[in-house]
């Protein structure tokens, strides 16, 4: 069942539309300060072919009014939405699974990978993108010496972020057309406890799924690969039976 968001009723915008005014006007906070100068922000959409692949993945996939379950992810990593601007998605999997062919090198990324290779194999893709948005705790990506860094990994610059940038960009993000009855968070550890932290302080949704980080279960986890894509699956389908409710 397809729920048509009360978002969309007085806004007139389809949700693609919405997704790229949020993300034109999405910029590294220059008022919080870097914890090293070995460290920086990762914003592609700096770079136009990144600006069209993302209008072309989201003008396919979001243009209509139908509300979304939104799934919060750490942040950007350097190898996928890191280049390609499409959460989870890197270079490969948007040229031969998304059919949107871009100028990048197609190098792999282990998320995108059990996202497009594992869980879409079990999962439909196109129903996916009809009842799912994934965004991102932190929205924008961070690189220490050339690797990708969470926004978790130094304390105070974590706080200095948990202060406005990172609460304002999830109520953002649900105001794309997200459904505030339940979310699912990809990371069942540190992710997880900021996330439902900071969802005790604001109440930005009834109720928060939790499932592994797609990473961690190509590095750690692959010989249990299947438990893992049905841990998504359930997770999906229990998510669904919330907001249709």
């Amino acid at each position: 069942m397809e729920i048509k968001s009360k978002y969309f009723q007085s806004n007139m915008k389809t949700m693609d539309e919405c997704i790229l005014s949020y993300l034109n006007q999405l910029e590294p906070p220059i008022d919080i300060e870097l914890p090293g100068k070995n460290i920086q922000w990762l914003y592609p959409l700096k770079n136009p072919e990144t600006c069209r692949c993302v209008k072309d993945f989201y003008s396919k996939y979001y243009s209509d009014t139908n509300e979304r379950i939104l799934v919060l992810g750490i942040n950007p990593g350097r190898f996928g939405s890191g280049i390609t601007g499409v959460p989870l998605t890197d270079p490969i999997r948007l040229k031969t699974v998304c059919n949107i062919d871009s100028n990048f090198p197609l190098k792999p990324e282990l998320s995108s990978q059990f996202i497009y290779d594992y869980f879409f194999n079990q999962y439909s893709m196109n129903d996916f993108y009809k009842k799912f948005f994934i965004g991102a705790v932190c929205p924008l990506g961070l690189e220490c010496n050339g690797r990708n860094m969470n926004y978790y990994d130094n304390k105070t610059f974590m706080n200095n972020l948990l202060e406005y940038f990172i609460p304002d960009n999830i109520e953002k993000q649900i105001n794309l057309g997200c459904s505030k009855k339940v979310a699912i968070c990809l990371g069942e550890g540190t992710n997880y406890s900021i996330l439902n932290k900071l969802n005790e302080k604001y109440h930005f949704f009834e109720k928060i799924l939790k499932v592994s980080h797609p990473r961690y279960i190509m590095q750690y986890k692959r010989q249990s690969i299947n438990d893992y894509i049905q841990q998504y699956i359930d997770a999906c389908q229990l998510a669904e039976k919330i907001v249709s409710k």
